[in-house]
């Protein structure tokens, strides 16, 4: 869900309300190059690749671990709104074809 224009959720009772803001800037700034050369928008819903699944792969490139909401955070702040802010693991308008869904892992 959304509160305050920020990612929060509840997942069995768990609190997820961290930040990428509240990371170090050096850290955010290499998740958001991440995003902008990994991710390309498209207009249609991309099924298959959430927020939990692409955090993985950007925590394979860069050794750099996000919570699900840290990472649903950074995609805010990059331009990539969620199709259902409601979801825990949110699904966006992606490309099946963006670089970081063609590597081999």
């Amino acid at each position: 869900m959304l509160k305050n224009g920020r990612p929060y959720s509840i997942e069995n009772g768990y609190e997820d309300a961290g930040l990428i803001t509240e990371k170090p800037a050096e850290v955010q700034e290499i998740v958001y190059t991440w995003i902008r050369e990994n991710l390309m928008p498209r207009k249609t819903v991309l099924h298959g690749r959430t927020s939990y699944g692409i955090k993985h792969l950007l925590e394979d490139d860069t050794k750099i671990y996000l919570t699900n909401n840290e990472f649903k955070d950074a995609m805010l702040q990059c331009g990539y709104e969620p199709v259902d802010p409601n979801m825990l693991n949110w699904l966006y308008c992606l490309s099946a074809k963006s670089p970081a869904f063609q590597r081999k892992r």
